[in-house]
């Protein structure tokens, strides 16, 4: 899963621009060894079914630049389908909505491949859409309904579209060029030995351009010093002084640098003989410039302002709080359009903040649909429209309409036992009876539901306070005003550089430079440490600070690391992580990921999307991973049980003392009425 934080557009972006007309080309005294001119891009990274008897799935690529067509320029679909299928079963193709090539499916082509040549209009600047439709009748039925199993489609993930590579990139491009990796690496690189705000600028960009890459496994991070030959596209990120090697002659060839206060964004050629390649270079004077400047590049909305191929900023976008009010669009979603074909529409991901047994989340859903859905005028069943959240269905109930207002809502409570195990909010769509169900009938309509991006999530109202003491909803530390603090090993080295960007790229938000700071080990000092919460990566027994407060780890027994406390065997544990309240704060959360060596990217992913409750994390010699989750399970039983208990035990007090006062009275009237009968 590749879950993406978007902020709203900020008023106004003051920038100080100087365009070209051109890409700076810069000559390089490192070798080439490969070019940036193959423009192959996959369909689909993984198998994707189009089931039953229509379906259809629509792909998009984006030039960045025209092209004209020539034998390289083509679409090639590869497939295999059912067995079952027989005519008239077929495959239709279309690029921007018109049809190109239609093919009949039979048993002899389960398996197959079809390549269409691109022609000048599917190759303009710009983004274009592939829709592949697919019609499937199974053998032994014709006019029957068509919803089985037996009738599937699987576009394979071979599938791609061979496009050419445009060279003459603008920032506005950006991060389009540089996340196509599929078959292009893309590498970050660093100074040797960067400061702790260049360091910062790089993670964070490494950060979001894996996030948003085709194939994360090709986007890297290293120091200049690794340097050894050019192969990919590459980003420079530091203080434009920083640099000693290959680089520095780069950025001595620039045009012009930033002063003070400014930020260079600049696209470039580098080239060497015949052979060339995108870069791009994120260079400060002082790099306490990228705090606010560089989310510039982390936000969506202000990259699609950029221009040009060199800007210089000094500006730092507004950011404006979403609150506990959100939108679909806020989530990702744009207009969701349900039909029989596309039944389904894809999940969208939002953070959540610490849950609590009395948390409840609410969505608000607007939408609409065909006039032939209504119940009493289809004369069947009624179809239905069903929101996911975080796995569990919710009905959405179709109700016919005033003429005076075609939308309509509904409103869905969640309750916290759907969330209380879950890091994010997870919500899609599925729409149930659209498909047709007598194939044979021409007079079928198109039916179809469609829910409006504008449709609201109302999140639970956050009391500024993270989740501290177990790894659940370990994003609403980045949610606090305040946020994360972290605590870096002093040392350079290549692997320690790895552990960071293992550790960043596995945090499941999109921080922006205001919501985290990085300091070294040596360097943290208590007020840094107060009103925040504290993530340390690496050896906390090598931080003085954090090593006074070692009698307050909860992983530690007489001032000794102990993990056998926890049922771990310490002799075979490699890597270790743990959550408590901080010691400085114990609102705060302070978060330790300890390793020797390099840290396993499978802890981390435990650590941010965790299955179950825990507060300490340990990885065995063989890679496998361990919680204390049965442990705080069974305290958080016993704590249940004592409070029944408690409950059990004050309701049978109140049962007595009630007893007792029902014995009284029942004295006092039987005396009462003796003595009346006494007086008569």
């Amino acid at each position: 899963m590749k879950p993406y934080m978007p902020y709203l557009l900020s008023t106004f972006l003051l920038l100080s621009t100087t365009s070209v007309d051109a890409a700076t080309e810069l000559r390089s005294s490192l070798p080439i060894d490969s070019t940036n001119e193959a423009g192959e891009r996959l369909l689909t990274t993984s198998d994707e079914v189009l089931p039953g008897e229509t379906s259809s799935r629509t792909y998009t690529y984006t030039l960045l630049g025209n092209e004209k067509a020539d034998s390289t320029k083509y679409l090639s679909l590869d497939w295999e389908h059912s067995e079952l299928l027989i005519p008239p079963s077929a495959l239709t193709i279309e690029i921007d909505g018109e049809p190109l090539k239609s093919v009949a499916l039979t048993k002899k082509s389960s398996e197959g491949n079809v390549k269409i040549p691109l022609q000048n209009e599917h190759l303009t600047k710009g983004t274009h859409e592939v829709t592949v439709q697919f019609t499937g009748i199974t053998e032994g039925r014709m006019c029957d309904t068509g919803n089985t199993s037996g009738s599937w489609f699987t576009v394979r993930p071979s599938s791609l579209v061979s496009i050419g590579n445009q060279s003459e990139l603008s920032l506005n491009d950006y991060p389009s060029p540089f996340t196509q990796t599929t078959n292009q690496k893309l590498t970050v690189v660093l100074p040797d030995s960067p400061d702790t705000m260049s360091l910062e600028a790089g993670l964070l960009l490494y950060r979001q351009l894996q996030g948003d890459a085709t194939d994360p496994d090709n986007v890297s991070l290293q120091y200049e010093q690794q340097l050894k030959a050019l192969n990919g596209r590459y980003l420079f990120v530091g203080q434009t002084d920083s640099f000693t090697g290959p680089v520095k002659d780069l950025i001595k060839n620039l045009e012009s640098l930033p002063t003070e206060e400014e930020v260079l964004f600049e696209q470039a050629r580098l080239t060497d003989k015949d052979a060339a390649i995108d870069a791009m270079f994120v260079l400060a004077e002082d790099s306490n410039a990228f705090e606010g400047t560089l989310n510039h590049l982390l936000l969506v909305q202000q990259r699609q302002q950029l221009n040009g191929d060199r800007l210089i900023l000094s500006s730092s976008p507004s950011i404006q709080e979403n609150g506990n009010m959100i939108t679909l669009q806020t989530l990702g979603a744009s207009d969701l359009m349900l039909s029989g074909s596309e039944a389904m529409s894809p999940n969208y991901y939002y953070p959540l903040p610490a849950i609590d047994k009395k948390s409840v989340v609410e969505l608000d859903i607007r939408f609409k649909a065909s006039e032939n859905l209504v119940p009493a005028q289809n004369g069947g069943s009624a179809p239905e429209l069903i929101a996911w959240v975080n796995g569990v269905p919710h009905s959405i109930p179709l109700t016919e309409l005033d003429e005076e207002n075609e939308w309509q809502h509904h409103t869905i409570q969640v309750d916290a036992s759907t969330l209380k195990k879950a890091t994010f909010l997870d919500v899609s769509f599925e729409a149930n009876g659209l498909r047709s169900e007598a194939p044979c009938n021409a007079n079928d309509l198109e039916r179809w539901m469609f829910i409006s991006s504008d449709s609201q999530v109302t999140l639970p109202t956050s009391n500024e306070q993270a989740n501290n003491e177990v790894f659940l909803n370990m994003a609403s530390l980045f949610s606090t005003d305040s946020g994360v603090l972290f605590v870096i090993p002093d040392d350079s080295n290549i692997q320690s550089l790895q552990n960071l960007a293992d550790v960043m790229s596995g945090i499941p938000v999109t921080p922006l430079t205001e919501q985290v700071e990085f300091v070294r080990s040596s360097d943290v000092t208590e007020d840094m440490v107060t009103d925040r919460s504290i993530f340390l990566i690496g050896n906390p027994e090598q931080s003085p600070l954090f090593n006074e407060h070692k009698e307050d780890w909860i992983v530690t027994k007489n001032n000794q690391i102990d993990l056998a406390q926890y049922g771990f065997i310490p002799e075979t544990s490699s890597e270790y992580a743990w959550i408590q309240p901080s010691p400085w704060n114990d609102e705060k959360a302070m978060i330790v990921v300890s390793t020797q060596n390099s840290i396993d990217s499978t802890l981390i992913e435990t650590l941010a999307f965790p299955n179950e409750t825990f507060s300490v994390a340990v990885k065995n010699q063989n890679g496998a991973i361990f919680t204390n989750s049965s442990s705080i399970d069974e305290l958080s039983n016993n704590q249940a049980t004592s409070s029944e208990e408690s409950s059990n035990s004050i309701d049978s007090t109140w049962y007595f003392v009630g007893f007792i006062v029902l014995i009284v009275f029942i004295i006092a009237i039987l005396l009462y009425m003796r003595r009346n009968k006494k007086t008569s």
